[in-house]
Order: C-alpha cells, then structure tokens, then sequence
C-alpha cells in the first residue's frame, strides 16, 4: 500500500497529488458565494465600525458640555453624582432607546437593505 520509494522524492509526490482527483465537487456558482458571503460580512463590520465611530461623536459632544460647566462655571461634581443617581432609571431609559434606535437605523436597517438589493437574503 505504502511504498517509501515512490514518495522518496517530493516532487513525485507534489506530481501525484496534483494529478489525483479530488473525493467532492464544487457547485458552478461557488465563486459567487463565497463574493457574496465576504461582501456581506464587510458590510456588516463597516455599519457595526460606523456605529461605534456614531457613538463614540455622541459621547465627545456630550463631554464637552460637561467639561464646560466644571471648568468654567465651577459645578460641583457631588450634585452632579446625586442628580445622577436620583435619576437613573431615567437616564438609563433614555440612554437605551437612543442606543437602540441609533442601532436599528445605523446598523440593521442598512444591512438588511444591502442585503435584499443584492439578492442575497
């Protein structure tokens, strides 16, 4: 079964293995499902990149407000803290129904078009 002659030299071998049939067969449209599968995962790092780039503009804006008012109007961070936690169910309410909806609009809503304009659902 195994003859060491036969695959002695590494050419031998590299000329039979090439020449040998492989044990399955490719569909016809391999090629352009393997393109679309790639197409569609780019797609979906570049909306999820973008939405993080949305997110991350979203907490500049709101820091430099913030910053403002310790800096130049001297707020004091103790009332700040428990104006916070009086309110944080509601902070945190509006904190996630922004996330969510931003989320929806930057990220699904697009993909899920891309992907029924190219056909691939």
């Amino acid at each position: 079964m195994y003859n060491e002659d036969k695959y002695f030299e590494p050419e031998k071998l590299l000329d039979e293995a090439l020449k040998a049939e492989p044990g399955f067969a490719l569909p016809d449209n391999f090629a352009d499902l393997v393109a679309a599968k790639m197409e569609r995962k780019f797609a979906w790092e570049q909306y999820i990149r973008e939405f993080l780039i949305y997110i991350g503009a979203i907490i500049g804006l709101l820091a430099v407000p913030v910053t403002i008012q310790f800096i130049y109007f001297g707020a004091v961070w103790q009332e700040w803290f428990r104006l916070i936690t009086n309110n944080i169910a509601l902070i945190g309410g509006i904190m996630f129904l922004v996330i969510f909806i931003m989320f929806a609009d930057r990220v699904l809503l697009r993909y899920f078009l891309h992907r029924s304009t190219t056909g691939h659902i």
